[in-house]
């Protein structure tokens, strides 16, 4: 998770200072990402939903960065991180959103 906010190193506590277990994560979301997506491949969607998705997308596009930016600010002066792990979250879940309606095919009309 410190990884996400740019404050992992050597400072951060136990096995999130390890720069190997970060990289293995970063690997991990990587698998899991590419599986999801040849997973979605099999199913189908309406064009006018697929369409929805990636309007929402480039209206998420402000939207997240805005969020991100005061989970931020939040980070910085508080040490609190629960505005930029939620900005993350919902971030990550439109992500999965985006890519399934990406890779799954278009019914026909």
């Amino acid at each position: 998770m410190l990884a996400l906010f740019g404050s992992a190193g050597t400072a951060a506590p136990g096995i999130w200072g390890n720069p190997l277990f970060t990289f293995l994560i970063i690997l991990l979301g990587i698998y899991v990402f590419i599986k999801f997506c040849g997973w979605s491949k099999k199913f189908q969607l309406s064009g006018g939903f697929k369409k929805a998705v990636y309007i929402g997308t480039g209206l998420g596009l402000v939207v997240f960065n805005v969020m991100y930016s005061l989970g931020n600010k939040q980070l910085a002066s508080s040490g609190d991180v629960n505005g930029a792990l939620i900005a993350f979250i919902v971030s990550m879940a439109w992500v999965f959103l985006f890519a399934f309606a990406l890779m799954a095919e278009t019914k026909p009309e």
